[in-house]
């Protein structure tokens, strides 16, 4: 079970936990610590696998949000061209922009009105309106998902508390929902004491909500799901491909 130590969500953050550059190594151990102190689940309804779960669905979040770039050098297949990247993540990789020739000063860009997706039927790459030389490569730049792992944590140092909100916030309105959904119990206080929970975390998920657009700058109306609020078991009082949306390519 989840269990944390308690902790005020809406103090300033030097108040709420140590700077968190004094650990510049944090790995997924450290988001669980931090998550479960923003939650305090103190009657431990939720599950280690619920905590890794909204993790999870937090670092997409952050990945659409700030995504990864990436860089990484291609080598025409034609002289009209390219290959996507070896490391392009199908249905989130947006590409960003393909340097030639690499190395120019000032740098030099193909532009991005002249190059586009390609579909042959068996795979997809780039087409260039524009001739390379075949024997240079094409730096590409392009976006990925953040990982975060027992041994990967590739969210800034600055970034990784708001990450922690809102997996937190995730959890906050498992709890709220748990708390809302009705009670077996018999006695007025304890149906009383449910409902003031249920609200507790309803606000204590806003609040982290808004914690993690605010420091990311974030604009909390853009529509993206916040991720899957589950059912938590209640018992009785007795016991079309992303580099084609994102380049927005209109060829004549």
């Amino acid at each position: 079970m989840i269990t944390g130590a308690l902790a005020q969500c809406n103090r300033p953050r030097s108040l709420l936990f140590p700077p968190l550059d004094d650990f510049p190594h944090a790995m997924l151990s450290d988001y669980q610590d931090l998550v479960d102190d923003l939650v305090r689940d103190d009657s431990a309804r939720l599950t280690d696998d619920d905590r890794n779960t909204a993790i999870d669905l937090a670092v997409k979040r952050y990945s659409k949000d700030r995504p990864k770039t990436q860089v990484e050098d291609l080598t025409p297949t034609s002289t009209t061209e390219l290959p996507l990247p070896s490391a392009w993540e199908t249905d989130f990789s947006v590409l960003a922009s393909l340097e030639y020739p690499i190395g120019e000063n000032p740098l030099s860009y193909l532009s991005p009105d002249r190059y586009g997706p390609y579909d042959d039927g068996t795979a997809i790459s780039i087409k260039l309106q524009e001739e390379v030389d075949a024997a240079q490569d094409v730096r590409a730049s392009f976006s990925i998902a953040h990982t975060l792992s027992a041994a990967v944590d590739t969210i800034p140092t600055g970034d990784r508390e708001p990450v922690a909100c809102w997996a937190a916030a995730i959890l906050c309105e498992q709890l709220a929902a748990f708390y809302a959904g009705g009670t077996d119990a018999t006695i007025q206080a304890d149906s009383v004491r449910q409902q003031s929970k249920a609200q507790e975390y309803a606000a204590r998920a806003k609040s982290l909500r808004a914690r993690y657009t605010n420091e990311l700058g974030v604009n909390e109306k853009r529509n993206v799901a916040a991720g899957a609020v589950t059912e938590l078991r209640k018992e009785s009082s007795a016991g079309q491909t992303r580099l084609t949306h994102p380049m927005r390519r209109t060829w004549n």
